[in-house]
């Protein structure tokens, strides 16, 4: 019994970490058709900065969002008029942005290597300050209270900004029918790229922990993370982001219970309800029709 509660403990604290990972790509998809296969590579160059900067100036994960989170929305413009308005022109834009960001991810993780090398990095939970905090009888990282303080910030906030502001009105009408948003008067490309800001920033800030909640981080830990997030989208539904929850919840349930009680298929696991998930409900737990043929 002990064990299944040390597991709920931290299954709830990593169902919102892991829902923000996610949360991203599901907002990108959904507002553009665009799959970003960069995602992961993106978690990872937020990781990175966030470890430059502690190792540098003593900044811990938490304050660092303060420069990572407006740095990747501004990297985020740039990105956004370079590759979306072409890959949108195209027949198929999700092929087309499935190959463009394959390339852009591939070309994030070379840098990666050239600069940090192929070894592991990660900061240590002393740097918080903050000893580690007793719940249900367990001592829980003080590390893991602050991502997930974090994940359901961001949460509330795309909540607020999708079901609360005028612009997140358009977004969703976007979302629903792109030709109905448009010639309602919609500016397609301003909610666009406040989506894709928002979307970079997010996946950026993530990374910020992943070198203390995932233990360590390397310039190849996009990849999983990349698989991890179209898993959880998957599960939940493309083109909702809130429904990331869901599939946030599943995997991290799914990955902490499964690391007890089965840990040969730790890794297998959240995967096999995937498959299942795809199965029963194609496009997810909350999704809708995404094409009509």
């Amino acid at each position: 019994m002990s064990l299944f509660v040390d597991a709920l403990v931290f299954s709830l604290l990593l169902t919102a970490y892991f829902s923000v990972m996610g949360l991203g790509l599901n907002l990108i998809f959904g507002v553009m058709k665009v799959v970003n296969l960069a995602q992961g590579t993106l978690f990872m160059m937020g990781s990175f900065f966030a470890i430059v900067l502690y190792e540098t100036y003593r900044i811990n994960p938490a304050l660092s969002l303060v420069f990572v989170i407006p740095l990747f929305a501004l990297i985020a413009v740039p990105m956004y008029f370079a590759f979306i308005p072409k890959i949108s022109k195209s027949r198929d834009p999700e092929i087309a942005s499935f190959v463009l960001f394959f390339g852009v991810a591939y070309i994030i993780q070379s840098i990666a290597i050239s600069l940090f090398g192929s070894n592991y990095y990660a900061i240590p939970d002393a740097s918080f300050g903050i000893p580690s905090t007793k719940v249900a009888g367990y001592y829980v990282p003080f590390t893991y209270f602050a991502a997930a303080a974090f994940s359901i910030a961001s949460l509330i906030f795309v909540y607020l900004y999708l079901y609360r502001s005028r612009t997140g009105l358009y977004t969703r009408a976007v979302m629903d029918n792109r030709l109905a948003a448009i010639s309602s008067g919609v500016s397609v490309r301003s909610v666009s790229v406040i989506a894709f800001c928002i979307s970079i920033a997010l996946v950026a800030a993530s990374g910020v922990f992943s070198s203390q909640v995932l233990y360590s981080t390397s310039q190849d830990i996009g990849d999983i993370i990349t698989v991890t997030s179209f898993s959880i989208i998957i599960i939940g539904g493309l083109g909702k982001p809130l429904a990331t929850i869901i599939g946030g919840a599943v995997y991290a349930f799914s990955y902490e219970y499964s690391s007890i009680y089965l840990p040969n298929f730790v890794n297998v696991i959240p995967f096999l309800i995937l498959i299942v998930v795809i199965v029963l409900r194609p496009n997810g737990v909350f999704g809708g029709k995404l094409r009509e043929v």
